[in-house]
């Protein structure tokens, strides 16, 4: 068994639909050349934001995630779902001021868009 770890940085929210698709296609095509026994984890900035809300996203993420979703999540989540990844930092429940992991200059914009993504098994 071997463990890969993918780290990537997801386009803004400000790229274009065509290169959000060619950045998931990218990490997709990695993904299709690991053998289905090793351990996947994927980190990145996914410039997406989950949300806690997982209703009918209970095998993807948890219920602690942080605020609201934002345009990107959808892509995110459907990423997940079709590959059978986890977003582990929603699987605990965290104090606040623990679960966010980028802050606007000025402190008052906090978003949880760093996430670690590993297989459901």
């Amino acid at each position: 068994m071997v463990l890969f770890f993918f780290p990537v940085y997801a386009p803004t929210s400000a790229s274009s639909d065509d290169e959000i698709e060619i950045f998931y296609d990218s990490i997709e095509h990695a993904l299709t050349q690991t053998p289905k026994k090793d351990i996947i984890i994927v980190t990145s900035d996914w410039n997406a934001k989950i949300g806690s809300d997982n209703t009918h996203l209970e095998s993807v993420m948890g219920r602690y995630g942080y605020e609201d979703r934002n345009e990107r999540s959808d892509r995110l989540l459907e990423f997940a779902t079709l590959h059978n990844l986890y977003i582990c930092n929603t699987r605990f429940q965290q104090k606040a001021n623990r679960k966010w992991t980028w802050a606007s200059s000025d402190g008052v914009h906090k978003n949880m868009i760093d996430l670690v993504l590993t297989q459901n098994r």
